[in-house]
């Protein structure tokens, strides 16, 4: 039990191992190696990276004695209080998945937290290749921004996007997540990796979650690469609304529970065959439809 007299410090945590937190100060300083203790240990079995926190210093170290409310939780990976989501993917090597790209753009609009769609090795297609993909997610409603870690080239905006907030870069393996915070930041040096030449994956270079402080104010979690991000939180009818570019048709289907794949009179499906809709959009909406539907219908089996 706390005394009453004693004055608890405030933090963040920026890294969890183990069953040890690493809480940076509040007040500023070294960062704290925090243990868990007693009641907290039952009421919160699942501190995350992005908590903030309170904590009894003792010593060089610290027992952690409240975590204070979350204001929003990213689930894929789990880390708290995030303020700006940054899906990042490579305009070659390796090439971007359309399937895949939807797949980290869902897990971000149903995140509830901003997110911004990068393009990065933008180097390596050249500007009129670069601009027309990114042009491509721009019209289904993606803010978009195009990077090169060669030219610096969008390294004045990405800093003004992620300046005093706590942001996440997530996407799969390989394409440049670590590089461009060192880009951002070259006192991290952190490891980058090479494309395997053999499965055409990237090698992950960053093997945990944690926050990386750039300034007083900015904080980034550098998170591992991911090839496949489940959705299984998500109800088949909950999915066609984080697909911007099919909002407008949503609500006109015959049917209140349409999940816009076989059903008659789907207005989404109307709009396909009128052109309005992208195929490979589609295609991909589908994609992740069949893994959610199979999912929740393994759970009530």
């Amino acid at each position: 039990m706390v005394k009453k007299d004693v004055e608890l410090a405030g933090g963040r945590v920026v890294r969890a191992i183990g069953g040890f937190f690493y809480v940076e100060p509040l007040s500023g300083g070294d960062i704290i190696e925090c243990s868990v203790r007693g009641k907290l240990k039952l009421t919160h079995p699942d501190i995350l990276v992005g908590d903030k926190v309170k904590y009894l210093p003792e010593d060089s170290k610290g027992v952690l004695t409240e975590v204070l409310p979350r204001e929003t939780v990213l689930k894929r990976p789990y880390i708290t209080n995030v303020d700006l989501l940054v899906v990042v993917f490579a305009h070659q090597n390796p090439d971007p998945n359309p399937a895949l790209i939807a797949r980290f753009l869902v897990l971000a609009a149903s995140s509830s937290i901003p997110y911004l769609l990068v393009f990065n090795k933008t180097d390596l297609v050249g500007k009129g290749k670069a601009d027309k993909l990114a042009n491509i997610y721009r019209e289904y409603g993606y803010r978009v921004l195009c990077t090169s870690v060669v030219n610096n080239l969008g390294k004045r905006t990405l800093k003004r996007e992620l300046a005093g907030k706590v942001s996440v870069l997530t996407g799969p393996s390989g394409v440049g997540k670590s590089a461009l915070l060192n880009m951002l930041s070259p006192g991290l040096k952190l490891r980058t990796g090479t494309l395997s030449s053999k499965i055409n994956r990237g090698k992950h270079t960053t093997r945990e979650v944690q926050l990386l402080k750039i300034n007083p104010q900015t904080y980034i979690a550098d998170t591992p690469g991911f090839s496949q991000i489940a959705l299984d939180y998500l109800k088949p009818e909950e999915l066609a609304g984080f697909f911007p570019d099919f909002l407008r048709f949503l609500g006109k289907c015959r049917f209140n529970s349409c999940i816009h794949q076989n059903e008659p009179d789907c207005a989404l499906k109307k709009a396909l065959e009128a052109g309005k809709i992208d195929p490979e959009r589609y295609d991909s909406y589908l994609e992740l439809l069949k893994e959610i539907r199979k999912y929740w219908t393994n759970r009530y089996r």
